[in-house]
């Protein structure tokens, strides 16, 4: 089942989702679109938890109205323990990368997409901290150059807001647009990884 949390940051709350100990989805307060709930879940701190030995089931999370999600029918003690590892280590290193002193993220991850947006996402994550690339550049590397816009729609979409760096990924004129926070954040990020941006106090 899917949990959430948030977490502060320079450029507003991130919206972190785990599921089975991966995260799943970082979106930003100001998303456009904004997440279903589906895809968010329920919030961490509300789940109804027995205390119960490590993996063993302990009944359907309670939800905040008090009803139950028929989709999720257990949740174990482990796997609990597992969602809050995950929660703890994307904020120590969010922390550090918006400090300026983290430039890769080493997390438990899964991104659901298309094969597509899979090879697209793929291709974005090599893009190196401090660089850019445009919609073109990655278009071509995937063998199509005339499928900038195809890119752009595939970036859009990708869940792990900054841990899939769509924020690198830029206009040939070196336009920074169209980014799910916005250009202004987009440029932010930009600018933290060149080391221009005032970082946020210890």
């Amino acid at each position: 089942m899917k949990t959430h949390r948030f977490i502060a940051s320079p450029i507003g709350r991130l919206l972190l989702v785990v599921e089975r100990g991966a995260l799943t989805a970082v979106y930003h307060e100001v998303h456009d679109p904004p997440p279903v709930p589906a895809a968010v879940g329920v919030p961490f701190a509300t789940l109804s938890v027995a205390q119960s030995a490590a993996g063993t089931p302990v009944g359907p999370p309670v939800l905040p109205s008090g009803g139950k999600n028929p989709a999720d029918t257990s949740i174990t003690a482990a796997g609990l323990k597992a969602d809050a590892a995950t929660f703890e280590r994307a904020t120590e290193q969010f922390r550090a990368y918006f400090a300026g002193t983290r430039r890769a993220f080493s997390l438990p991850v899964h991104a659901t997409g298309t094969d597509f947006q899979q090879q697209v996402w793929g291709a974005v994550l090599g893009v190196p901290y401090g660089e850019t690339r445009s919609y073109k550049e990655l278009a071509a590397q995937l063998g199509n150059p005339s499928m900038g816009r195809a890119i752009g729609a595939a970036i859009r979409v990708n869940p792990l807001s900054i841990i899939i760096p769509g924020h690198r990924v830029i206009r040939s004129t070196g336009g920074v647009t169209g980014y799910s926070a916005g250009s202004d954040i987009k440029r932010f990020l930009l600018d933290l990884e060149a080391g221009d941006a005032a970082r946020p106090a210890a």
